[in-house]
């Protein structure tokens, strides 16, 4: 065993990552860190007696971005585990597609596939052994709770990541950027510099790939890497470290910040770890003022992740004016992200879902029939109000009935122009106070049908649909034209 896999497993072991009988869903795309972690990984499998019976299981992404270069990465990446006697499984999916869809950035949309497919296999993942000598197999399920994922980001990354937070407004406590354990998540090389991972590598006659992507100044990160960091090292080259250290400052102050809130945390059921969010949180003004400035911040902002289940684009000046109203009589409100409203209500700060713009409480009235078969040109297409034609193929999960939601939208031209709801319902002057009980007809956030209004012009039927789904809102009251 080399030199850096005995520091690695030395910060492993710091940190709790990995227990005896834990299987590890690793992250692999076959650039240099994540093919270093796999290799750290299958050397404490094979050289370290308490970890003997960990199990591998490597996941790699093609985000379809890439063509024959994304081809000829996963194939490294499946010879590589082959070679290292490590179970291998491929995802793919249209990144780009999904970024449109979900009206995000390609970074952002493909961050958010690849965390569901380590969970899934975190989830699912499962171990076969030989009995030795009798050529029978037998399989033994492991706990999921036991599964870790584990993930490459090194120094630098972190390095990054307090750069990109801190230009984006983030708080003092949010430049604390990546931990070394996040739930289930593992990153074990987080304490070390990329220049020592190729170094290794280098060591040990491993090769890798690079992902041409890495080296395009268009996604943000990478001018952060390509561009500032190196501008900063000019300066100083110490400039990594010192952010590194700013980070760990950050995660030591965000501790004290936390054990001060912890009593209003009780008070406010903030510390149980539900993830339903609630529909309404109650904050005490003269708890809250007793707090530091930071405390107060890190308070408001737990609530309202507690009320809309986020804490992304909720900045500084949210938690500002919520915290002034503090000091405003009774009655005065503010307006925040995700549909969300601070009140002043006597002695406390309520933060609820503002009722105006969404009322998920209210019950749908109605049902959803549908009917699913073979399309072709001779079928008529429904033109009644309460009855629909939708290009089966084209549902990406099971369709839902139910009332708007702040995010949803729906797709209004054959270009894939879309618009959010509350535009919709305002350019149709639909009342304020009847849009929150308005049925859709829902494929996740994009919204397949407003019922009494239109259709998605995705989801129409046109000359290449294969199959069809007819839909039938029935409610009490409605007849039919």
């Amino acid at each position: 065993m080399v030199k850096f896999e005995g520091q690695i497993i030395e910060y492993i072991r710091e940190n709790a990552m990995l227990h005896p009988g834990n299987a590890v869903v690793v992250g692999v795309s076959g650039g240099a860190d994540s093919v270093a972690l796999l290799r750290v990984l299958v050397s404490i499998r094979d050289n370290c007696l308490d970890y003997q019976d960990l199990v591998i299981k490597v996941v790699h992404i093609n985000h379809m971005i890439r063509g024959a270069e994304a081809d000829r990465d996963e194939n490294f990446v499946r010879d590589l585990c082959e070679k290292l006697r490590v179970d291998f499984k491929v995802y793919k999916k249209d990144i780009p597609q999904m970024a449109s869809e979900l009206h995000l950035t390609e970074e952002e949309a493909g961050r958010i596939y690849r965390y569901q497919c380590f969970e899934e296999e975190a989830s699912a993942i499962s171990e076969t052994k030989t009995e030795v000598g009798s050529g029978e197999h037998s399989e033994v399920k492991l706990d999921s709770e036991k599964a870790r994922i584990a993930v490459a980001h090194n120094k630098d990354d972190l390095a990054e990541t307090v750069l990109y937070n801190l230009v984006r407004g983030s708080s003092l406590l949010g430049l604390a950027g990546i931990k070394p354990v996040r739930g289930r998540i593992i990153r074990p090389l987080l304490m070390t510099s990329r220049n020592e991972i190729e170094e290794y590598l280098k060591e040990i006659g491993q090769e890798f790939i690079t992902d041409s992507t890495n080296l395009e100044t268009e996604y943000a990160r990478n001018k952060i890497r390509l561009s500032i960091l190196p501008a900063l090292r000019e300066i100083n080259e110490g400039a990594s470290e010192h952010l590194v250290n700013i980070a760990m400052d950050a995660t030591r102050l965000g501790d004290d910040v936390r054990k001060e809130v912890e009593t209003e945390y009780k008070k406010l059921n903030l510390d149980e770890g539900d993830s339903e969010n609630e529909k309404e949180v109650s904050i005490d003004i003269e708890g809250m003022k007793a707090l530091s400035s930071l405390a107060q911040g890190e308070l408001v902002l737990t609530a309202m992740e507690k009320v809309c289940g986020r804490r992304k684009d909720i900045t500084r000046e949210h938690l500002q004016q919520t915290i002034s109203l503090g000091d405003m009589e009774s009655g005065k409100s503010v307006n925040l992200p995700y549909g969300m409203i601070a009140e002043r209500v006597y002695g406390r700060i309520i933060i609820r879902k503002n009722s105006e713009d969404l009322d998920e409480e209210m019950a749908v009235i109605g049902r959803l029939e549908t009917e699913s078969f073979d399309y072709d040109e001779s079928i008529s297409i429904s033109k009644k109000e309460y009855t629909k034609m939708i290009d089966y193929d084209k549902i990406n999960s099971a369709l839902c009935l139910r009332l708007p939601q702040p995010e949803d939208y729906i797709v209004i031209s054959a270009e894939g122009g879309t618009k959010k709801l509350s535009r919709f319902f305002t350019s149709e002057k639909v009342e304020r106070s009847r849009r929150g009980s308005v049925p859709v007809v829902a494929d996740g956030n994009e919204i397949v049908w407003i019922v009494g209004f239109r259709l998605s012009e995705r989801y129409k039927v046109t000359s290449e649909t294969r199959r069809v789904m007819r839909i039938d809102y029935v409610a009490e009251g409605i007849k039919e034209n």
